[in-house]
C-alpha cells in the first residue's frame, strides 16, 4: 500500500509539472526560435543547441527473494537536466569557431551546487580557402566507408516511436551522429567539380588523437570495461597516446555517376609518450594490480602494455547505373570495396618463476610479462548492391551486402561498436556484478538500449563514522562501488585488440549476434539482403535474410555459422484515409541464430533469439498524441557457456517490455512525454552446488547439494514511470 501511495504521489507530481509545461512548451519553442533567429541575424554569431530533461522512477520487484536477502534499495530515481548550447563565432567570412557548452544538473539535488557541472564538450575552429578547400582544427566528425572509418550501430526494424525517442536521447548524450566517429585533431578537405566528364574530385587528409595517456582508476567504472578484473582489455586507461593519420581520395566522373576511392590509414601509439604512475600498495582485493607488480612505480595500464601499429589501405569502385541511363524510376547502383590491414600482434611469453636464492624466504619471483610480436596481414571485401524500381505511388528495392573478411583482418577505427551493453536502472540491486553487463543477474536488453543516467551515485554497502570507513570495508574499497559514474550503453570509444576480444564475451546475443562489429567484423564470410517495398509515404514493408560463416574455426570447434531472417511493416492509417494527423501502426520480427559444432562432434553450441517489435502512435489533437510500444526477446542457449556463465549456464531468457504514454509534440525533435512501462524478465539457469556465488546469479539464488544440474528460474520486473523533455533548436 505504501509503495502504491508513493507511486501515486510521484505520478501526480510528474503529471502536474508536465501539464504546466505542456501549456507553454509550444509558445516557449516559438519564443526560443525567435530569439535564436534574432541572435543569428547579427553578423558573426550563431546559436543552436538542445535541452533534455528526464524525471524517471524505476522500481524493482521479484518473488524469488521473499526473505529480502538482497537489502539494497528497490527504487532508483533519475532526475536531471542537460543543456547543450552551441556557439558559432565568425570573426571573418572564411573563419568560424564553434563551442558546445554543456550544463548539467540533478533535479533531486537542486540546492547542492557541487552536483551541477559546466563543461566545454565540443570545441573547434573551421574555415574555407576559396570555394574548394575546407579545414577544421579541434573536434570534428568523419566517416569514409564501413571498412575504413565508421561507427557501427544497431538496426532495430520498425522500432516503436516511444522507444526510438528514448534511444535518441541516450545517443545524443554521447554526441553520436549516425555512423560518424568523433575525432580530435586537424582535417583538411579539397573539393572541385572539374567538368561533366571528369566529374568531381575530392581529396582529404587528417591527423587525429583517438586516445591519450590517461591515469584512470583501475577500479573505477568510468572509462573501464571490467573494473578491478585482472584480464587483458579490462581497463581503458592508456600508457601511450594513440593517433590516426589518414588520407582519402575520391573521383566521381560522368557527372558523379561513377566512383573511385582510395583510403590509406595509419593507427599507432607514440611509444615516446609511454608513462608510469604511482599507486598505493594493496592486496589482490584492492585495485586489482597483478601479483607480479610489487612496486608503487607501475604501468598506468598493466593490461595494455604494447604499442599499436596498424596500417589499412582501402580501394573502392562504384557505379550508379540508373544515373548513367538517366532513368529516374530505376534504382541500380553497385559499390565494391577491398581493404587490407597489416597489424603488429603481440603474444605473451609464458615465463617460469625464478628460483629463490638459498637461505632466503622461499617466495618465487615473477618478472614483468614479456611478449613476442609478428605482423599479420588481413583482408576484407565488401560488395553492396541496390536494385529496384519506383514510381510516384509505389516502389520496391533490394539492398544486398556480400562480405569476406578473414580472421587476420583488423581495423579498430571501423570495428569498435557504438553499443556496449551495460546495466542502467536499479543497478544497486546487482552490487558488484553490475560491471558484467549482459552477464549481470538483473540485466535486460531493453534497459541497456534505452536508459541512461549522466551521473549516478551508488548506495554504499557499509557505513562507518571514522575516516577509514571506506578503506577498511572490503566491499567499499573498490572505488566504482561508491564513486559517481555515468551509466550509458552508447559511446564513440575506439577499442584496442584486447578490448574488442573482451567485448565479444560481453556482447548481447539478442542484439549483436551476426556482425557485432558491423560490416567490418573479422572472420566472416557471407551476405545479407533486405527487400523494401512502399506505397506512397504511408505504407512500407520489408523482409531481411542473412547468412554468415566463420572463415577460420575457433580452437576446438569447427567453423561456426550465423543466420538471421525476419520482416516487418508500418502503415499510417489516417494518411491513407486522407487525414492530416498520423495514426501509425508498426511491427517487426527477427530471428537470429548462431551454431558452432565441436571439433570432435560431441556437441554443438547454439544460441537462438527471437525479437518482436510493435508500435502505435496517434495524434488526436493538433499537438497531443498517444504512444505505445511492445517488445519481446526470447533467447535459448545450448552449450553456449563462457567464463562468466560456466558455473551457472543460462538455459533460456524471456524478456518483455511495454510502455504507453502521452506526448505534446512540437516538432520532430521537440516533445514533452509522460510514459509508464514495465520490463519483465525470466532467466532459466542450470545450477548445482558449485553454482552458489556465480557472477550471473542473484545473491538470493538457492544453494543446492550434489553435482547434478537442476533448473532454477529467476524472475524480476522493473516498473518505469518517467517524464521527458527534448528540444533541439
Amino acid at each position: 500500500m505504501k509503495k502504491m501511495m508513493n507511486m501515486k504521489k510521484t505520478f501526480a507530481a510528474i503529471l502536474a509539472a508536465s501539464m504546466a509545461a505542456s501549456a507553454s512548451v509550444a509558445e516557449n519553442q516559438e519564443l526560443l526560435e525567435s530569439k535564436v533567429d534574432s541572435i543569428n541575424a547579427k553578423r558573426g554569431l550563431e546559436l543552436t543547441g538542445s535541452i533534455r530533461a528526464l524525471a524517471q522512477r524505476s522500481t524493482f520487484s521479484t518473488d524469488n527473494d521473499p526473505s529480502a536477502i538482497n537489502k539494497m534499495p528497490n527504487t532508483e530515481k533519475a532526475e536531471f537536466v542537460t543543456a547543450d548550447l552551441n556557439f558559432g563565432f565568425r570573426p571573418w567570412e572564411s573563419v568560424r569557431t564553434n563551442a558546445t557548452i554543456r550544463l548539467e544538473g540533478g533535479m533531486q539535488d537542486y540546492f547542492a551546487a557541487a552536483t551541477k557541472s559546466l563543461s566545454v564538450a565540443w570545441l573547434n575552429a573551421e574555415g574555407n580557402i576559396g570555394n574548394s578547400i575546407y579545414w577544421v582544427v579541434g573536434d570534428f566528425r568523419q566517416q569514409y566507408s564501413p571498412l575504413t572509418l565508421f561507427l557501427p550501430s544497431l538496426d532495430i526494424m520498425y522500432e516503436a516511436q516511444i522507444f526510438a525517442r528514448k534511444r535518441h536521447m541516450a545517443q545524443k548524450d554521447q554526441f553520436i551522429e549516425g555512423n560518424q566517429r568523433n575525432l580530435q585533431g586537424a582535417n583538411i578537405q579539397f573539393r572541385k567539380n572539374l567538368n561533366e566528364s571528369l566529374g568531381e574530385v575530392r581529396a582529404e587528409a587528417m591527423f587525429a588523437r583517438i586516445n591519450r595517456t590517461a591515469v584512470l582508476d583501475l577500479g573505477g567504472a568510468e572509462g573501464n570495461i571490467l573494473p578491478n578484473d585482472a584480464v587483458f582489455g579490462a581497463s581503458q586507461s592508456a600508457n601511450m597516446d594513440k593517433f590516426l593519420a589518414a588520407g582519402n581520395f575520391e573521383l566521381l566522373p560522368l557527372n558523379r555517376n561513377l566512383y573511385v576511392g582510395v583510403t590509406p590509414m595509419y593507427i599507432f601509439d607514440n611509444e615516446k609518450s609511454y608513462s608510469y604512475t604511482y599507486r598505493h600498495k594493496t592486496d589482490e582485493d584492492g585495485i586489482g594490480l597483478p601479483n607480479n607488480l610489487d612496486t608503487n612505480h607501475v604501468d598506468i595500464n598493466p593490461y595494455e602494455l604494447n604499442a599499436q601499429n596498424t596500417i589499412i589501405v582501402s580501394g573502392r569502385v562504384g557505379a550508379d547505373i540508373a544515373g548513367i541511363m538517366k532513368n529516374q524510376n530505376l534504382v541500380a547502383n553497385l559499390t565494391g570495396e577491398f581493404a587490407m590491414s597489416n597489424d603488429k600482434v603481440y603474444t605473451q611469453v609464458q615465463q617460469q618463476p625464478v628460483a629463490p636464492v638459498e637461505g632466503e624466504e622461499a617466495t618465487p619471483v615473477v618478472t614483468k610479462p614479456t611478449f613476442t610480436s609478428e605482423n599479420k596481414t588481413g583482408m576484407a571485401v565488401l560488395v553492396n548492391a541496390n536494385v529496384g524500381y519506383k514510381t510516384e505511388t509505389m516502389g520496391a528495392k533490394l539492398v544486398a551486402d556480400v562480405v569476406f573478411n578473414d580472421s587476420n583482418w583488423f581495423n579498430n577505427m571501423a570495428q569498435s561498436p557504438s553499443f556496449f551493453a551495460r546495466r542502467v536502472q536499479n543497478s544497486d540491486k546487482d552490487g558488484m556484478t553490475i560491471k558484467y553487463g549482459v552477464h549481470s543477474p538483473l540485466y535486460s536488453s531493453f534497459d541497456a538500449l534505452y536508459n541512461y543516467t549522466p551521473k549516478f551515485s551508488p548506495v554504499n554497502t557499509e557505513l562507518g563514522t571514522d575516516d577509514n570507513a571506506f578503506s577498511s570495508s572490503k566491499n567499499n574499497a573498490k572505488s566504482y562501488v561508491f564513486a559517481n559514474f555515468h551509466k550509458n550503453s552508447w559511446n564513440t570509444n575506439v577499442y584496442t585488440r584486447n578490448q574488442l576480444a573482451l567485448l565479444e564475451l560481453l556482447m548481447d546475443p539478442a542484439l549483436q549476434m551476426s556482425l557485432p562489429n558491423g560490416l567490418a567484423t573479422s572472420n566472416r564470410v557471407g551476405g545479407r539482403a533486405n527487400l523494401i517495398a512502399n506505397y506512397k509515404d504511408f505504407a512500407e514493408v520489408q523482409g531481411l535474410f542473412s547468412m554468415f560463416n566463420q572463415v577460420k574455426a575457433l580452437q576446438g570447434f569447427k567453423a561456426g555459422s550465423f543466420m538471421e531472417f525476419g520482416g516487418g511493416a508500418k502503415v499510417d492509417i489516417f494518411k491513407m484515409l486522407g487525414f492530416s494527423k498520423p495514426l501509425e501502426i508498426s511491427g517487426s520480427y527477427k530471428h537470429s541464430e548462431r551454431s558452432i559444432e565441436a571439433e570432435t562432434g560431441a556437441f554443438t553450441s547454439k544460441v537462438a533469439s527471437n525479437f518482436v517489435n510493435a508500435g502505435l502512435y496517434v495524434q488526436y489533437l493538433p499537438r497531443l498524441g498517444f504512444n505505445a510500444g511492445l517488445q519481446m526477446i526470447n533467447t535459448e542457449y545450448e552449450f553456449a557457456n563462457n567464463p562468466y556463465t560456466a558455473l551457472a549456464p543460462l538455459d533460456k531468457s524471456e524478456q518483455l517490455h511495454w510502455m504507453v504514454g502521452v506526448d505534446y509534440n512540437v516538432a520532430e525533435h521537440a516533445w514533452l512525454a509522460i510514459n509508464f512501462g514495465m520490463i519483465n524478465v525470466k532467466n532459466t539457469y542450470k545450477i548445482n552446488q558449485a553454482s552458489k556465488g556465480s557472477l550471473n546469479l542473484p545473491n538470493y539464488a538457492p544453494a543446492l547439494e550434489g553435482d547434478e544440474f537442476r533448473i532454477y528460474e529467476s524472475k524480476f520486473s522493473q516498473m518505469i514511470l518517467e517524464a521527458s523533455l527534448n528540444v533541439e533548436f
